[in-house]
């Protein structure tokens, strides 16, 4: 009775030694060589269920090249020339591939069937999990030294506080506070941040549900040490642990970035102001032309054209050459009055002064006779209350949009629509042509209109798009903010 319950024991322990083991255990019949018991770590590696192993040897698992040599330490073991051997050998695993591992076989002495035990450990594994000459233990402290920035890790502590644990040494170039002194007080960090900047920290640490420097944050401190405001961000991660959750986060300086992000800003801003103002200067360059050629120029035509009429009612009648050459005179000087009044309504159309409404019908009659294009237009019966420089702006745009369409679309159809909604004036341009084309590579210089006209509507504060549009061709679509008249209304 005692032996059974000593061999139950055995039993047991042996199963709980062969779970708990990392190592690849076989035991296998001293003379048939048929594995009995295999650990799971064994049954891991070689990728055989436990079944399929116990109907192999531990030869069945090694590479053809090592066979002969494992079978010589066997035969040794079982001879009782030795009692354990160790080698470098090939394990194969059900799939065919290959991996490297150190073997220790022994024969264990006691009471019972012989077998031997087979303990294989992974030399791949090993390999990259430990270190080597050539790859030295890695001292992270040192890579995080060299990082640009301030490390740092925040710890949720089990009465919901949250603690800094660690903090790099950089925190006393980046924020002017040695790193023990900012674990020991993490507030010292939200003193820095200057005030305009605060409500915002606040906001997304409420919204993080976090403590200090437990979210992604970009934001302004003030050094007072050295008079100085830098521009700083935070970026984190979360993970759990045993202990509670940590937060694995970075602090950087990006100050140079931000004022090189401030100065395109403003060299844009200047840019936009100054092709604005060119425009203007353009407009009105316009203007004074339209004016010129219509006043003066227009003027002297018609005196010209009154002088000849007062000469040909003078004439011989019988000078047929001298009333022809009069003749051909008096038709030169109507072409020339017409092409005048056709230079200055292009400088200028006058029927601006009759509104927006009226101007782009105009345009699109006079691209109607001038171009095979069937022409829709849809606009509201009110007024459009645009001040004179939004008008021209929207004229201009029409007028582009519109050469565009002839010059590149080859439309057979152009739909214009005007609409008012939400304080805004909203056009929109659908032709059937071939659309847009990507661009590849370099631009080719025949873009600038579509940029002009961007730049005339960011000028006015609104906003162009160009896209497909929905079944074919392209959409042009502006929005225009109105004049705010209730403010005149009031007074």
């Amino acid at each position: 009775m005692t032996s059974s319950r000593n061999t139950a024991d055995t039993d047991v322990l042996l199963k709980t030694i062969l779970q708990e083991s990392t190592a690849e255990i076989l035991i296998f019949d001293a003379d048939s060589l048929r594995i009995i018991q295999a650990s799971p770590a064994a049954v891991h590696g070689l990728q055989y269920p436990l079944k399929t192993i116990q109907n192999l040897t531990p030869l069945d698992c090694l590479a053809e090249e090592d066979v002969p040599i494992v079978s010589g330490l066997l035969a040794a073991l079982q001879s009782g020339k030795k009692r354990r051997a160790t080698l470098q050998a090939t394990c194969r695993r059900s799939d065919g591939t290959l991996y490297p591992a150190e073997i220790k076989l022994s024969r264990p002495v006691g009471a019972g069937k012989a077998v031997f035990v087979w303990a294989a450990t992974d030399a791949s594994v090993r390999e990259t999990t430990s270190p080597t000459p050539d790859h030295p233990n890695i001292d992270l402290r040192a890579i995080v030294a060299h990082i640009p920035g301030m490390a740092y890790q925040a710890l949720r502590k089990p009465d919901g506080r949250t603690a800094l644990c660690y903090v790099s040494e950089q925190s006393a170039q980046l924020l002017g506070i040695k790193a023990t002194a900012l674990i020991a007080d993490p507030e010292r960090f939200f003193d820095l941040i200057m005030e305009e900047d605060k409500a915002d920290y606040l906001s997304k640490q409420a919204k993080a549900g976090g403590g200090h420097m437990t979210f992604n944050w970009e934001g302004r401190i003030w050094m007072e040490a050295w008079k100085d405001v830098k521009w700083v961000n935070i970026r984190v991660s979360q993970r759990d642990t045993p202990d509670g959750p940590i937060w694995d986060g970075i602090m950087l300086n990006v100050t140079h970035s931000k004022l090189a992000e401030a100065e395109i800003r403003r060299s844009k801003a200047q840019l936009s102001a100054l092709a604005s103002h060119v425009e203007s200067v353009k407009e009105s360059e316009r203007l004074h032309l339209a004016r010129e050629v219509h006043d003066d120029l227009g003027g002297n035509l018609t005196a010209i054209k009154i002088g000849l009429s007062w000469l040909m009612r003078r004439l011989p009648a019988d000078d047929d050459s001298l009333l022809n050459r009069t003749l051909y005179l008096d038709n030169v000087v109507d072409q020339t009055i017409e092409a005048t009044h056709r230079i200055a309504s292009s400088l200028r159309p006058p029927v601006l002064d009759f509104g927006i409404v009226s101007a782009i019908d105009w345009q699109l009659q006079r691209f109607g006779r001038n171009a095979d294009l069937a022409i829709e237009f849809s606009a509201p019966k009110e007024d459009i209350p645009l001040d004179p420089d939004a008008a021209i702006t929207v004229f201009r745009i029409v007028q582009e949009a519109l050469t565009n369409v002839i010059k590149h679309a080859r439309a057979t159809r152009v739909s214009v629509t005007l609409a008012l909604q939400d304080e805004a004036l909203l056009l929109t341009i659908i032709d059937n042509g071939k659309g847009i084309q990507p661009t590849r590579g370099k631009s080719n210089g025949n873009g600038f209109g579509l940029l002009g006209m961007t730049e005339r509507a960011t000028a006015l504060g609104g906003e162009l798009t160009i896209q497909p549009a929905r079944r074919r061709g392209t959409q042009i679509s502006l929005r225009v903010p109105l004049p705010d008249t209730s403010a005149g209304a009031a007074k």
